[in-house]
């Protein structure tokens, strides 16, 4: 997902070459200075919108959203990039389908890989098997043996929990996930506009580090 706002009208540039050059590198560096210190705390507002609309399981996601001043051309003036380095993550800005036969993990969330490792590793032992439910829906069950304890200790424990079970019996069949043709997603974020209310605190802080230049 990316969010690009560009202090960039026409006027401006054309007023940014019209400036001689050492004062048009005061005023990049002022409008630079500006931006920077807006970044920092519109960076961690970002994180705590989305920390707010989702459940985030890794910290890492949240650390994806960034704020950062893109100033490296000279002709040009600085701009503020918002956005995340998840491209995935656009998606729950502005909602939308992932079609694709899918399996989603059932009673619980666990990370891709291991939960692709654990269901790679109960079809390697042949205790993965798909069965359609009343629903009409494809589910992935796999039997409760011991030799097969460890791949599926997190499916049980997730299992009993919502189905309120203390103690699955050997042999008993637990479900691990749901096979869908699609996944719908709704729009569960707005950072498109979080980032537009603070454009007039960003231009007054624009303006005011401009009319220090001398």
């Amino acid at each position: 997902m990316r969010i690009s706002v560009r202090i960039n009208s026409a006027a401006a540039q054309a007023q940014l070459r019209r400036w001689g050059g050492e004062f048009r590198a005061k005023v990049q560096k002022a409008v630079e200075r500006a931006i920077t210190s807006e970044a920092s705390e519109l960076k961690e507002d970002v994180r705590s919108h989305v920390a707010g609309q989702m459940a985030v399981v890794k910290k890492s996601f949240l650390k994806g959203f960034t704020a950062r001043v893109l100033a490296k051309d000279p002709k040009r003036l600085p701009a503020l990039y918002v956005g995340s380095r998840i491209p995935w993550s656009g998606m729950h800005e502005k909602g939308g389908t992932i079609a694709g036969r899918m399996l989603i993990p059932l009673h619980g969330r666990v990370g891709r890989k291991r939960f692709k490792a654990q269901v790679a590793e109960l079809m390697r032992g042949g205790n993965a098997y798909f069965i359609k439910n009343a629903k009409g829906h494809i589910v992935l069950m796999a039997e409760n043996l011991k030799e097969h304890d460890r791949p599926l200790a997190g499916f049980k424990r997730r299992y009993r929990k919502a189905e309120g079970v203390k103690r699955l019996k050997r042999g008993a069949d637990v479900p691990i996930a749901v096979l869908v043709p699609k996944v719908a997603l709704k729009k569960r974020l707005d950072v498109e506009r979080l980032v537009a209310g603070r454009i007039p605190r960003l231009s007054a802080a624009i303006e005011k580090q401009i009319r220090q230049v001398n």
